[in-house]
């Protein structure tokens, strides 16, 4: 962090009102847990109400997202919603990045792996997005409008992330399918790079504590182990404490448009940040 305070305790950059979007997702309620003391943190939330200070907004509404960031006026907006659906995500991303420029917020934009092609190359955090399916596409198409409407913003590229509490949709589907008496199924020739959530949102909020001339571009954030999906299954069953054999492996179908092995490299992260993630879902963590 950067500094101590007088009760002794690291004080942060972040300091100050941090917009949170996604705030009630897998990364919010790890963000909201480690965000800094010294962070007056305010929720975006279009659901569900988190503890804490919170506006409701729908970001696919541009009128409504640049009143709420009018009202909150950040210092700081974190833009961690997740979404699967277009307008959800380039066209909030746009109402996000342009309300904060309004307003003269700083942005981070949290982004994914998904805007590669999965063709086993290593990417780095300078390598041009290639996405093979719509979700990749549209999340570049959010870094691109992140990028043009504020070049100092920060991009984070992250990989898949797993959580127990909340949990995250591996330890859903396999409780479900255990539930019913059915094994699930998970591919076995798609490759992931996972990271735990808490470590991630650790790392995001050290990018944030960063000076703004050293916080912008892109970043990448991968898991140090690089295992199927298939693989994530099996541990995550034995880390529940279920039979490994609730769950079972299958090739990837032969027309799906899916990235099936994203590689991602993380120089950057590891030399500002000192991001070195343990491996994930060992029952002695």
């Amino acid at each position: 962090m950067s500094g101590v305070g007088e009760d002794g305790r690291p004080t942060s950059r972040a300091a100050g009102t941090v917009l949170l979007t996604g705030a009630t997702g897998l990364l919010g309620t790890w963000l909201r847990r480690l965000a800094p003391p010294e962070v007056t943190l305010v929720s975006v939330v279009h659901h569900r109400t988190p503890p804490g200070e919170v506006v409701t907004v729908d970001l696919r509404d541009a009128g409504a997202t640049t009143a709420a960031l009018a009202a909150v006026r950040p210092h700081l907006v974190i833009h961690a919603a997740y979404a699967r659906e277009e307008a959800s995500i380039v066209d909030a991303t746009r109402h996000v990045a342009e309300a904060a420029r309004r307003v003269g917020a700083e942005l981070l934009a949290v982004s994914s792996e998904a805007v590669f092609s999965g063709d086993g190359r290593p990417r780095s955090e300078r390598s041009r997005p290639d996405p093979v399916w719509d979700y990749g596409r549209w999340k570049a198409r959010a870094e691109d409008l992140v990028r043009d409407l504020d070049p100092g913003a920060a991009i984070v590229r992250l990989p898949l992330l797993v959580s127990r509490q909340p949990e995250d949709h591996v330890c859903r589907d396999i409780r479900a399918g255990s539930r019913s008496g059915g094994p699930s199924t998970w591919f076995t020739d798609e490759l992931r790079q996972p990271a735990g959530a808490g470590e991630v949102a650790a790392a995001l909020w050290a990018i944030a504590d960063l000076p703004l001339d050293q916080r912008g571009g892109v970043w990448h954030l991968p898991g140090p182990e690089r295992l199927s999906r298939f693989e994530i299954a099996v541990r995550t069953a034995e880390d529940l404490g279920l039979d490994p054999a609730s769950v079972v492996g299958a090739p990837t179908p032969a027309d799906a448009s899916r990235p099936r092995d994203l590689h991602l490299t993380g120089a950057r992260a590891q030399a500002r940040i000192g991001w070195s993630p343990q491996p994930v879902l060992r029952r002695s963590r």
